[in-house]
């Protein structure tokens, strides 16, 4: 409530990004995750370089995190040095990386492995009409970003919807539906919800009706 005022008054004031992870096929919650940045911190959001920080926990054990994402401060120009997303366990032993790397035009991020080898690719293009014209209905109200192998063979897909009643209140809270597909290793799936929460923070988190361009944080779904 208080970003969608401040944001309609131009200021924004950034909170705390929060996230249900929910099963596809019954509807309840497994996992919820709750960004752990400094307020200061999270006014900077806007800045490419920002750092942040989020805890995935199980649904009904908030004093247990179950996994840690840490993307650090980095100096980001164009092809030169991109932000990469370390994942850790509850031990904070990694898991693994998501890298966004230097594309001319389309949306593509790698998985990797604590070994940096790659797990799965997930490519969104770049003319899709969710993408350009984002709005509440038809095809404006969806982004499919495809979840490849190491050989570029589909395997799975993320879809980003657009909630209507959410669209209205506030334009950056966004669903997300994860179909696994052939992702079983259990530490690839969390990699990929991990992924979906990257993609969100980084590029879809931006309030239109902030004036300064203020980012304002989601509740995304995440579907099995």
């Amino acid at each position: 409530m208080l970003e969608a005022i401040t944001a309609a008054l131009g200021a924004e004031v950034e909170m705390a990004n929060k996230y249900d992870i929910l099963d596809g096929e019954t509807g309840s919650q497994l996992f919820f995750a709750v960004e752990q940045t400094d307020c200061c911190t999270r006014q900077l959001r806007g800045c490419e370089c920002a750092p942040w920080q989020l805890d995935i926990l199980y649904a009904g054990q908030p004093d247990a995190p179950t996994f840690r994402l840490d993307r650090p401060c980095t100096a980001t120009c164009c092809c030169f040095n991109r932000p990469v997303l370390t994942v850790t366990d509850a031990a904070g032993t990694e898991i693994g990386k998501v890298v966004d790397p230097w594309t001319c035009c389309n949306l593509t991020f790698h998985v990797k492995d604590p070994d940096d080898n790659d797990i799965v690719t997930v490519d969104g293009g770049c003319c899709q009409l969710g993408l350009i014209c984002p709005m509440p209905c038809g095809p404006c109200a969806k982004v499919n970003f495809e979840i490849q192998d190491p050989n570029g063979r589909q395997i799975g897909e993320i879809e980003k919807k657009i909630s209507c009643c959410k669209w209205f209140a506030a334009p950056d809270a966004d669903n997300y539906n994860i179909e696994f597909g052939e992702v079983q290793n259990p530490a690839a799936k969390a990699l990929v919800i991990a992924l979906a929460i990257f993609m969100d923070m980084k590029y879809f988190s931006n309030n239109t009706r902030d004036d300064n361009g203020g980012l304002a944080g989601g509740l995304s779904d995440f579907s099995d």
